[in-house]
Order: structure tokens, then C-alpha cells, then sequence
């Protein structure tokens, strides 16, 4: 029983498939070994998290998506990675799975159905230690609770608000690093660029203008706030014109999906001589 974790997800009535077929499939999840919390139809991931946070008492809160599918022996890593953390910065503050150092180097390996035609199996930088970064996937990621920062309860919708806790985080004088902890991400392409997701850039860029550029998975945040606005254009006309570039089909089996790319295998706990600190 993995009880010093807690996991917070998201989700709309239209997604319970989903959350069936993902991450309620993750084993740690299916057989009860992690607590999970599913907040319902809430306005906006950020003040819904923010909200968790108020309440939690678990040591590390994993806030992540209903298509994100946690592999066999994904949390025992996770329990080794942030005892490692720990001895690098005893004051850490959030955790990415998938992220993005300051200097714009994507981090931390993951598979991700939406980007396979692009990708072709697991990408991203594989880590022998953690590493600094700025900002993070949302998909999955971790807060230390006592590092006592958390959400902005005003950021809109359901975009950048694993970057922004990263950034509240940095304003306090507490850093965050990059793992590499491989998980399935079973998204589906999104084809255009939402008004949702303006509303949260603009808010970003109101909010952090002096802070900016700042580089996320996403696309680097500017203090442009016409930026969204041409990546929407681009996209569509990728979804138009390119569509080999993306796919909207899931697996229908995350776990066997797994195993055929060898995630048992990567998230084997290494030996102790390989991972001694510097």
C-alpha cells in the first residue's frame, strides 16, 4: 500500500469510459495499493486541484489524466525516484513526467498514442538522475505537499496549470526537477487549439509577463498573446493538409500496449550502484 501517495484526476461524466479503459486499469490503482480521488465536472482544473489540496494529507499528490495508464512497478519507481529527489533538495517542490528543462530539452520518457505517427514507440530524454526543469506536462506530475505551494484557483479551464504551480513554486524559492518514469499517455489528437486554451495562455501572460518566455510542452509561453492564436492556424491546417502527422485512434489495451513496448522492463528498480548520486 503505497498510503504517503494520493492521486487526483479530473473528469466529466462523457469521460468514465475513458477512466475505464486507462487508469483504472493501472494496476497500483486496481487493486486499491494508491488512493485516488475523481473530481467530477468541475470549471477548471486548477481551482479543483487547489480545492484537493486543502484537504490532502498524503506526503506526495499525483495529479494527472483519465487516458494516463500507469504501468507494473510504475509507483515503486516513483518511491525510489523522489527518495532520490530527496537527497538531491530536501526543499523540492513538483515532479514532471514529461517535461521541459530551461532550456527547452523535453525530458522523461512516456508513449503517447496521439503523437505515435510522429514518435514511432516511447520518446523523450531517457534520465539516470533528476533534472531542473520549468515546466510540465499535465498528463502526470507531482506536488510534495509540504513544500506548502499549490494552485491558482483563478487560472481558467484546463490548460497550464502544471507550469504555473511550477512557477508559483519558483517564485518561493523551490525547485522542480524532471523523472523518467514511462507511462502511457492513450490521448487522442487534438486537432485544433480550443478558445480554452487561449483564455489560459492569456491568463498566463497577464500573470507572468515579466517570468516569460517560458518553455512547456505545449509550445513556449510569450509574452505574445497572439502566439495561441497562429498555432491554431497551424494546426488545422496540419489536421487538414498533414493528417499522417497525427492519430485519433486509443489502444484498447493500455497494459498489453505495456508490455509490447517493454515498460516492466524500463521501470525496473536499478541496482544500487547504479544509481549512487554523484
Amino acid at each position: 500500500m503505497f498510503s504517503h501517495f494520493h492521486i487526483f484526476v479530473c473528469a466529466r461524466t462523457s469521460d468514465a469510459d475513458i477512466l475505464e479503459r486507462d487508469l483504472l486499469r493501472s494496476p497500483a490503482i486496481a487493486e486499491n495499493k494508491v488512493p485516488l480521488s475523481v473530481l467530477w465536472n468541475q470549471k477548471s482544473a486548477s481551482s479543483a486541484f487547489w480545492g484537493a489540496m486543502e484537504k490532502a494529507t498524503a506526503e506526495f499528490l499525483i495529479f494527472t489524466h483519465c487516458d494516463v495508464y500507469f504501468p507494473s512497478r510504475w509507483f515503486e519507481r516513483l518511491q525510489l525516484e523522489v527518495d532520490r529527489l530527496a537527497r538531491i533538495d530536501r526543499d523540492w517542490a513538483v515532479a514532471g513526467i514529461s517535461a521541459m528543462t530551461p532550456s527547452g530539452e523535453l525530458v522523461g520518457r512516456i508513449w503517447d498514442a496521439s503523437l505515435e505517427p510522429i514518435t514511432h514507440g516511447v520518446f523523450g530524454k531517457a534520465l539516470t538522475t533528476p533534472v531542473p526543469i520549468i515546466s510540465t506536462d499535465e498528463m502526470a506530475f507531482v506536488v510534495r505537499r509540504r513544500a506548502n505551494i499549490t494552485f491558482d484557483p483563478l487560472l481558467p479551464n484546463f490548460h497550464l496549470y502544471a507550469t504555473d504551480i511550477i512557477l508559483n513554486a519558483e517564485r518561493e524559492g523551490k525547485h522542480s526537477y524532471g523523472l523518467d518514469i514511462p507511462l502511457i499517455h492513450n490521448a487522442k489528437a487534438q486537432l485544433r487549439v480550443g478558445r480554452d486554451y487561449v483564455e489560459s495562455y492569456d491568463y498566463m501572460v497577464k500573470k507572468w509577463r515579466g517570468r516569460l518566455p517560458v518553455p512547456t510542452p505545449c509550445g513556449t509561453i510569450t509574452s505574445n498573446r497572439f502566439a495561441p492564436r497562429f498555432r491554431r492556424l497551424r494546426i488545422r491546417y496540419k489536421a487538414l493538409c498533414r493528417p499522417s502527422t497525427y492519430s485519433t485512434l486509443r489502444v484498447p489495451d493500455p497494459r498489453a500496449k505495456a508490455i509490447e513496448l517493454g515498460l516492466d522492463q524500463m521501470l525496473e528498480i536499478p541496482s544500487p550502484s547504479q544509481h549512487v548520486l554523484s
